[in-house]
């Protein structure tokens, strides 16, 4: 393991080189979105045809293994030979089941579950009880409820549904679009963003008062935030509109933790189970076969040196206490299409 100056972060960055195992799926499209089960034994993604399909994949992991994936169909059609649909933004419950937002067809995206190794996923809320989109599904550590958005008022709102009655409850409503809920570990507050006046700012709701304060503003957007220990790393574009960097904010103060990373089609910033690592890729061809990791309390970062080209979509997981991390990236220069790859870096870190 050699030791360098990473002057971007002013401190000692460690470079490990890993071998990486490919999830493999059928199809053809680029792999995006890599999310992982809460116990680490699976692993659903997205294959992006960039035409009229975006199906949701999901394997089983064992270590640096993954058994080849298999494709989840929506009822009513986007079976495995004909009809399009559009499948996207895996998130897990507890019990090993997948929530996920769903179209067939071009017709309105609804929320489903699947469990692994069953049948076609089922729809999750009726539509006489929600009507209209439902995107960005988050379910809250416990498993007890899950938080959402839809648009029936014209406008992104933030609803709350109950696991065990199914009962649904609006959380906030504004005349703005709210975007990317998510749970804190605790169940009691829910992050989110907010697009207004050309702007993408982030808040925090207090779910049983309903009250909300704000996180991080600014010029641009400040998008996609994820907790982590000590505070929320963002997604920031205010240093330069056409570059993303990853922030953090802690008590108000916000920081740098990496410059001009490659925004992942859709994900949040990647962050470690224990919430003391973020993960991300670079728009720099000369770092493009790297993923680098930091400590969000900023004493440490590691960069994973990999065999392929445009690395980004990282994801990262504590299986039978090994440290996974999955990533997608083009096998070689030539490639056609983005692939998936799995790889221990417990030694790494």
């Amino acid at each position: 393991m050699m030791i360098r100056l990473v002057s971007a972060w002013l401190l000692a960055g460690l470079v490990a080189t890993a071998s990486a195992g490919e999830v493999r799926y059928t199809g053809e499209g680029h792999a995006y979105n890599p999310v992982w089960s809460l116990d680490g034994t699976h692993l659903a993604f997205e294959v992006n045809n960039y035409g009229d399909r975006s199906d949701l994949h999901i394997s089983l992991v064992l270590g640096e293994i993954a058994k080849d994936a298999s494709k989840v169909s929506l009822p009513g059609g986007g079976g495995p030979f004909g009809g399009s649909q559009v499948v996207v933004n895996p998130a897990w419950h507890p019990q090993g089941i997948v929530v996920f937002e769903g179209s067939n067809t071009g017709g309105q995206f609804r929320l489903y579950y699947y469990q692994p190794g069953g049948g076609a996923a089922s729809e999750m809320i009726p539509t006489q009880d929600v009507p209209g989109d439902i995107t960005f599904p988050t379910i809250n550590p416990k498993g007890t409820q899950m938080t959402f958005v839809a648009d029936q008022t014209g406008n992104g709102d933030i609803y709350i549904r109950d696991t065990n009655t199914g009962k649904v409850t609006i959380a906030l409503s504004t005349d703005v679009a709210e975007m990317f809920p998510q749970f804190d570990s605790t169940g009691s507050k829910i992050l989110f963003t907010r697009k207004q006046n050309n702007t993408e700012d982030i808040f925090e709701l207090t779910v049983s008062t309903g009250v909300e304060s704000s996180v991080i503003g600014g010029n641009n957007d400040q998008t996609r935030p994820n907790y982590v220990n000590g505070g929320v790393v963002y997604f920031d574009n205010s240093r330069d509109s056409q570059e993303w960097d990853v922030k953090m904010v802690s008590g108000g103060n916000s920081r740098t933790l990496a410059k001009s990373v490659r925004l992942p089609l859709r994900a949040r910033p990647a962050v470690s189970p224990d919430g003391d690592w973020v993960a991300y890729g670079f728009e720099d061809p000369t770092k493009s076969n790297s993923i680098m990791l930091s400590r969000v309390d900023g004493s440490k970062n590691v960069e994973i040196k990999t065999p392929h080209n445009a690395c980004g979509e990282p994801a990262i997981t504590v299986q039978k206490g090994k440290t996974l991390l999955a990533y997608s990236a083009l096998p070689n220069s030539g490639a056609d299409y983005r692939k998936l790859f799995v790889m221990d870096i417990t030694d790494k870190l």
